[in-house]
């Protein structure tokens, strides 16, 4: 089968690109051809090839949140953007299109225009405001869409608070628990991330976003800094936009407002996380609304004991106290306390480590994409598709 993949970024770290290319090796065993599409040319383009996949460019139209001249303009924009999908499938003879991420309606208007199934992917985070804005979105989505999956059950709550829950299946993110589980821990990687030998370190994967609340990590790690002082910190992350740029330069005076200088390591984009991964002695997830929290999970799968923000997705990958820890939504104090307790106690933070690594064995990728390969087979089996012209 022949299935045409919509992508709304092009840059180093996306969480959606991260996902299908962990869900493709096992897909394309199966027999799926994978057309991916990308609004521009960018890093993730060769890593995709890599793969096996055939990259295309078109002009997609991803949703905004601001009140932007290019917002004013998103009716039109959408208008050509499908235009350009419904091409594209009709040269790669899709039988189905998948939109990788919500933010792009085009998907299915174009497969709507061509009688093929579509399905959308749910990978946004839990706030759903303003609620009349996600009300229409919401129905857009399902009109659109044979078959929505969602990240969570926290971002399923979306849709079943509005009563449009019926072809909605939750579908965590794939993760490839070999790699995570097999990568060993490295003195090299350590000190490239600003640990010494004898020093513990506690550490934050993400984009350097406002969502990710890193003041909240940094003023926890200042608390901790306090009563540990071998304890080192590093934030993993590249900041890509402006508001990003504007937020790693607050946080960055943060860090020397708080007298973190020497203890603190901003350590960019990686792509080695799974060797990040084992080289700390605990993961912190501090972000609002996660939708779901793929470092999460990542951290696990490499036995690391978390501690995440009480708040959307992330309490439900770790079953508060079972699988990891959660602290309450932007406070430091709290992270701060449950972070110590972990330091103060090796044997019992092992110990849910080795929990979390067993939990994470419900994202392996293949897992997962077993469970996408037999949507795809009944959605092609339910529907009578219109035969695509070269």
């Amino acid at each position: 089968m022949r299935i045409l993949y919509l992508n709304p970024f092009s840059q180093e770290v996306s969480g959606p690109d991260e996902s299908l290319r962990a869900l493709l090796p096992a897909l394309l065993r199966r027999g799926v051809e994978a057309h991916v599409v990308l609004p521009a040319p960018g890093p993730q383009v060769d890593r995709y090839q890599a793969l096996g996949a055939t990259v295309h460019f078109a002009p997609l139209a991803p949703l905004r949140r601001d009140l932007s001249l290019t917002t004013a303009m998103y009716p039109a924009r959408l208008l050509r953007a499908a235009a350009s999908v419904r091409q594209l499938a009709r040269r790669a003879r899709a039988d189905l299109i998948h939109t990788n991420m919500e933010v792009l309606l085009e998907g299915g208007l174009a497969a709507r225009s061509l009688g093929l199934p579509h399905v959308l992917h749910y990978r946004g985070n839990t706030l759903d405001r303003p609620k009349w804005v996600f009300d229409a979105l919401t129905a857009t989505w399902v009109g659109t869409a044979d078959h929505v999956f969602c990240i969570s059950h926290a971002v399923a709550g979306i849709f079943e608070r509005r009563g449009r829950a019926q072809k909605v299946e939750v579908l965590h993110n794939p993760i490839d628990i070999g790699r995570f589980a097999g990568a060993g821990r490295s003195a090299v990687v350590r000190a490239s991330l600003g640990a010494g030998a004898g020093q513990r370190l506690i550490g934050t994967v993400g984009r350097m976003h406002p969502r990710k609340d890193l003041a909240t990590f940094l003023r926890a790690a200042a608390k901790v800094a306090g009563m540990a002082a071998d304890a080192r910190f590093v934030v993993v992350g590249t900041s890509e936009v402006e508001i990003e740029r504007r937020y790693e330069q607050e946080m960055r005076a943060l860090c020397g407002q708080l007298g973190l200088a020497g203890r603190v390591t901003f350590a960019g984009a990686r792509r080695d996380i799974p060797e990040v991964m084992a080289a700390l002695d605990v993961f912190v997830l501090t972000s609002r609304h996660e939708g779901f929290g793929r470092v999460v999970a990542e951290a696990m799968a490499a036995a690391r004991p978390v501690v995440v923000t009480n708040e959307g997705a992330p309490p439900e990958l770790v079953e508060a106290g079972r699988f990891g820890v959660a602290a309450q939504p932007a406070d430091p104090g709290d992270f701060a306390a449950h972070i110590s307790r972990l330091l103060s106690d090796a044997e019992g933070a092992a110990a849910m480590g080795g929990r979390a690594a067993a939990r994470a064995l419900d994202f392996d990728a293949p897992r997962v994409a077993e469970r996408v390969h037999a949507r795809y087979e009944a959605l092609l089996r339910l529907r009578a598709r219109v035969p695509v012209q070269a």
